[in-house]
Formats: C-alpha cells, sequence, structure tokens
C-alpha cells in the first residue's frame, strides 16, 4: 500500500509542475483588471488602425492593377515605347508583389494569435491524457511486488549470456575456414560428392542459402539426381525464399518423391506448400502419412507433431485418432534418442536460427551419449563426426574420431571408412 501511496504522490508532483504554469497562464490571460478594463479603450484605436492600414493595403493593390492596365493602354495610343512600357510594369509588378507580401504576413500573424487560444488547452488535455494512460498501463501491466534483480544476483546468466556469443562468434569463424578449405579442394577435385554436400551444410549453418543452392545443385548433378540431394536442393531454395515453397522448389521436392526417396523432408516440404496454397487437408495428410511412419527415434518427429497440431488447430480441423504414433515415440522417447544424420539437422529449417541452433545441439548430444553406451555403431561415429563439423567444431569431431578408433580397432573396414571421411572433412588421420 505504501508503494501506491508514495507512486500518487509522486504522480501529482510531476502533474502540478507541469500543468501550473499552464493554467495560470491561461487565467491571467482571461482576467480583467481595473487598469485593463480602462485602457480598453485604448486598444480599440489600435484595432482601427491596422484595420484601417489593410483597406489602405487593398487599396494599394487596387491602384497598381489600374496601372498596369493603363500601361497596356498607353502603348496601344503610342504614348509609350515597348522598353518603357516594360520598365513600368516591372516597376508595378513589384509593388504588387510587396503589397501582397506585406498583406499574407498580417493574415498570417491575426491567424497565429488566433490559435495560440487553444494552445493552453490542448497541453493540458495531452497532460491528462499521459497521466491517466500510465495509470492505466501499470494496473494493467505493473506488478509492484516484483522483487528488485540486482546484477549480482544476474551475474551468471550475464556469463551464460557472454559465452553463448562468444560459442557462436568461434562456431562462425570455423565454419567459415571450413567453406574456405571445402572450396580450394573443390577447385581442385570438382567431382567429389561429398565434398559438395558438406559445403552445402556449411553454408546453410552460416544462414547463406542462396550459395549453398550451388553446391547442393552440384550434389544433384554428381549424383545422377538422387532425390536425398534434390531435397536439399529443393530446402536451400525455401530458406532463400523465406520459407516459402516456390515453383523451382516444388519442382525437385516433387522429383524427388518421384524417385522413391524416403527422405523426410520431400514429405515435410511438400505439406508445406499445399498449406501455403490453402490447401490444409493435404498438407495434414502428407504430414500424419509421415509421422506415422517415421521411427520411433526419428529426431524430427517431435517437430512435425508439433507442426500437425498446430495447423490442425489453426484450422479447426479434428485430427483425433488419425495420428498413430510409432510404438515407444510417446513421452520423452518423442525427442528421439538417437542423434541427427545430415537430412535430421536439416528438417528444422522452419525454425528461427536460435532455435535450429539448440535443437540441432541436443540431437548431437543425445547422438554422443547414445555412442558411449554403444560404441560399435559406424554409422553413428560418421554421422557425429559430420555433425560436429558443420557445426564448426572441429576439436569434437577430431575427438569423436579419435573415440572411435579405439571403440572400433577391430573393425578394419569401418577404420578404413572412417578414416576416408576424415580426410575429407579436413581430420588428422595419424
Amino acid at each position: 500500500m505504501t508503494v501506491w501511496i508514495v507512486f500518487a504522490l509522486v504522480t501529482l508532483v510531476v502533474a502540478g509542475y507541469v500543468l501550473w504554469p499552464v493554467i495560470t497562464g491561461a487565467l491571467g490571460r482571461k482576467k480583467t483588471t481595473p487598469d485593463e478594463s480602462d485602457n480598453a479603450g485604448a486598444s480599440a484605436p489600435t484595432t482601427l488602425a491596422a484595420l484601417a492600414d489593410q483597406d489602405e493595403l487593398q487599396r494599394d493593390l487596387t491602384v497598381y492593377r489600374d496601372q498596369l492596365a493603363e500601361i497596356n493602354r498607353d502603348i496601344e495610343r503610342g504614348v509609350l515605347s515597348a522598353e518603357q512600357a516594360d520598365a513600368a510594369r516591372i516597376e508595378v509588378q513589384r509593388r504588387i508583389l510587396a503589397t501582397d507580401q506585406r498583406i499574407q504576413a498580417r493574415a498570417a500573424k491575426r491567424a497565429g494569435k488566433t490559435t495560440g487560444v487553444f494552445v493552453r488547452p490542448v497541453a493540458i488535455c495531452l497532460t491528462l491524457i499521459g497521466i491517466i494512460g500510465g495509470i492505466g498501463l501499470y494496473l494493467d501491466l505493473g506488478n509492484p511486488t516484483l522483487p528488485d534483480r540486482p546484477i549480482a544476483q544476474r551475474a551468471d546468466e550475464i556469463m551464460a549470456a557472454r559465452n553463448a556469443q562468444h560459442q557462436n562468434s568461434e562456431r562462425e569463424q570455423a565454419l567459415r575456414k571450413a567453406v574456405a578449405d571445402l572450396s580450394n579442394k573443390l577447385i581442385q577435385n570438382p567431382n567429389d560428392l561429398g565434398n559438395w554436400e558438406m559445403l552445402g551444410n556449411s553454408l546453410m549453418a552460416l544462414n547463406r542459402p542462396k550459395e549453398a543452392q550451388t553446391a547442393f545443385l552440384e550434389a544433384v548433378k554428381l549424383s545422377n539426381r538422387d532425390g536425398a540431394f534434390l531435397a536439399m536442393y529443393a530446402e536451400s531454395i525455401i530458406r532463400a525464399s523465406d520459407g516459402q515453397v516456390t515453383a523451382p522448389a516444388r519442382g525437385a521436392l516433387e522429383e524427388a518423391a518421384k524417385s522413391g526417396n524416403d527422405n523426410p523432408r520431400i514429405a515435410f516440404y511438400l505439406g508445406l506448400a499445399d498449406l501455403q496454397q490453402g490447401q490444409t487437408n493435404a498438407a495434414l495428410e502428407r504430414w500424419i502419412a509421415l509421422a506415422n511412419s517415421a521411427p520411433a527415434d526419428a529426431s524430427w518427429l517431435p517437430m512435425v507433431v508439433r507442426q500437425i497440431q498446430q495447423t490442425a488447430q489453426a484450422g479447426g480441423i479434428d485430427i483425433e485418432g488419425r495420428l498413430k504414433l510409432p510404438s515407444g515415440a510417446t513421452g520423452p522417447a518423442i525427442a528421439g534418442n538417437a542423434g541427427p544424420s545430415q537430412e535430421d539437422m536439416k528438417a528444422a529449417a522452419d525454425l528461427t536460427p536460435e532455435e535450429r541452433r539448440q535443437m540441432i545441439e541436443g540431437m548431437v548430444g543425445r547422438l554422443a551419449a547414445r555412442l558411449e553406451e554403444n560404441p560399435q555403431d559406424p554409422d553413428g561415429w560418421a554421422r557425429l563426426m559430420r555433425a560436429y563439423v558443420v557445426m564448426g567444431m572441429k576439436d569434437k569431431a577430431q575427438e569423436s574420431y579419435q573415440q572411435a578408433q579405439t571403440a572400433l580397432k577391430d573393425d578394419k573396414p569401418a577404420l578404413a571408412q572412417l578414416a576416408a571421411l576424415a580426410d575429407q572433412v579436413g581430420l588428422a588421420t595419424n
């Protein structure tokens, strides 16, 4: 209660400080003293003189216009030559202009005095509106019982934000270096499909989808138009178009669908295209079929389920009983405990960059944890190495490669495959 009393007193003091000179000025102007009454007669001649002067100016204008007409008649009678007439006409026009300017200046001065009458009431009204509006906003949004949060108590949050900013900066630098290294490698060997894919992924991670289109298009050509690379190419177009599934992107997705490839992005983005064209039911059909056929540990499944639920709710469509998630894909398992493939990592393209980063880091963390429990998974190690490289964490990728060598020391073919991948992404293999 004390807080409210203090706020009320402060508000009254400020309002009084602002309004007092305005109110007293208005009253002082309206008040008529005996002296002012005695001087009322003195102001009348001044007003009459001003009106007389105004009439005189109007008469001057009339005379000047008559003079212009007289000059034209003098030319016709031959009294004035053309040169004399021009000189006389210029002089008369100059006088007309000067007189007109004096008339307009006096009219503006009188209008300004008239307008000034309304300034004080308007100022008072605006001040009161500001005070009343501020009180209303505070009553709606304010919370006087909210405890203070000194900087000392927020030290951990501030430090975490700084660390995150530093990590993002390091990650971006690593990604830029990876792009430069891959570009140099592709100049020497432009037919390396894996490097084109890595270059496209790195550019997408740097939020440079227009440049990634070129890399993925080369991958499409080298892969003989493989459906997975067509989907990657389509996604880069969609990202560059601010989430809009354009005609080229849809064409690539439809070609990928005809190839029989089961990349989840194909059905997801085709559903998004349907939704953008107003075909909500068609979009839901695609997404529900995609979710129902997904593995229980698919890391992109939660995102698809969320999209289905949000779209159905927005469109007022009942999906009760239609969404049949795979066995074991309920509760925490829906988030997936498996790590991301390259396709999984890019399935989050509709999220904000920060949400996408957090989602990818979570998936990579789950994959790393799973490999600690079950290290006999060559494909899992390969996916983890690629994921770390795309995220710009080359040291973590190198560490994962060394862990994989230890875990798979008896699996010579797997070690050879991982060594080739490590050399491809620029990791030390000795």
